[in-house]
């Protein structure tokens, strides 16, 4: 059975299959619909949690292991099997077939993978899955959609936003719905309940320390090497999540990238207009234009990439470690020379 994110909840509270799995690479929703199974099931009784990480190395045979195994205190068992690029393979797949086949009454198995591509959603593994329990793919909020899923997140807090101001904070998280949660909350934690206008929204986005990784990009745009690795260490100390400032980082280098290919075509004045650019930002824009070309600025964009992937846990490294590095070369002073792929695969984030 195929349901949305939307449909979950109603589902749960009917009774519970024997197999979920979420799948998809927005993490607020995403984890958001782990808990929804998580909390029910332990509502239901299954109260002890096995935890398997499929990588390349994982054993299948501890999934029929542990779905055959006695609990200790003979609590029902809740086994999280987490398979990060959603490819188990012919092995795993055939140990997840076998398990659906002999599903013990006492064990609910939650699947947990990234996105799955259009072959991966016609594989027998994932068809026996639909045909035993829920499968539930979540997909990232739409642009043109954002806004109304703002105003309904600010709703639910009693929140009653104006229509400027939903349009400033859409623009301003721009579909990251991890910085649109924090941003909300914030907005509730500062304001309380009732009207919010425009002004609101502004002041939020200057005071909250969760929103200086825009301060952060102007910073390394403007070349301010200190005043980066400054602000970075400040957000990791906050517990600002690295994914939030990949986002912005990357959503400003794709911005860049375009504007140094135009750079020959349009005048600056024109090239800020037409990307948004306000006027108080317009000098470290400039600033990182005159510094970068757009090849290098797509190399950034393949950084990026890697960074993303290492946060999904698709590739090992210390992020922050990364992000350090990455902030220097961008403000235009590297701590390492950069070496030039092969091929810049900056497309991941168009």
């Amino acid at each position: 059975m195929n349901l949305s994110i939307q449909q979950l909840e109603a589902n749960l509270q009917k009774n519970l299959s024997a197999v979920y799995f979420v799948s998809g690479d927005e993490p607020l929703q995403k984890n958001e619909a782990l808990k929804l199974v998580r909390d029910t099931a332990r509502q239901q009784g299954f109260t002890e949690r096995v935890v398997l990480e499929a990588d390349n190395k994982f054993d299948w045979g501890l999934l029929q292991a542990e779905s055959q195994s006695m609990s200790l205190f003979g609590d029902k068992r809740l086994i999280e099997l987490n398979i990060p690029n959603a490819k188990p393979g012919a092995e795993g797949s055939k140990a997840i077939i076998a398990f659906l086949e002999n599903c013990p009454a006492d064990v609910l198995l939650l699947i947990i993978s990234g996105k799955l591509e259009a072959q991966q959603k016609n594989s027998k593994w994932v068809k026996a899955i639909d045909a035993k329990g829920v499968v539930v793919q979540v997909w990232p909020v739409e642009k043109a959609q954002l806004p109304r899923w703002l105003q309904q997140r600010m709703n639910m807090l009693g929140i009653e936003p104006t229509a400027e101001a939903v349009d400033l904070l859409a623009d301003r998280i721009e579909g990251n719905l991890l910085a649109a949660e924090q941003a909300v909350e914030k907005l509730f934690l500062l304001n309380g309940a009732g009207p919010v206008d425009e002004d609101a929204i502004r002041d939020l986005v200057a005071d909250s320390s969760r929103y200086n990784v825009f301060q952060l990009v102007d910073s390394c745009l403007s070349g301010d090497t200190a005043q980066s690795v400054k602000i970075l260490n400040g957000l990791q100390g906050e517990g600002v999540e690295p994914v939030i400032i990949v986002w912005a980082l990357a959503r400003e280098m794709r911005s860049l990238v375009d504007m140094s290919l135009s750079m020959t075509e349009q005048a600056l004045p024109q090239l800020f207009r037409s990307h948004r650019v306000w006027q108080k930002r317009q000098n470290c824009v400039q600033k990182a234009l005159s510094r970068h070309k757009a090849g290098q600025l797509q190399l950034f964009l393949w950084q990026l990439a890697d960074l993303d992937k290492m946060n999904k846990g698709l590739k090992t490294g210390n992020i922050w470690h990364e992000l350090v590095q990455l902030v220097m070369k961008i403000a235009g002073q590297p701590l390492m020379s950069a070496k030039k792929p092969k091929q810049v695969a900056f497309a991941h984030y168009q």
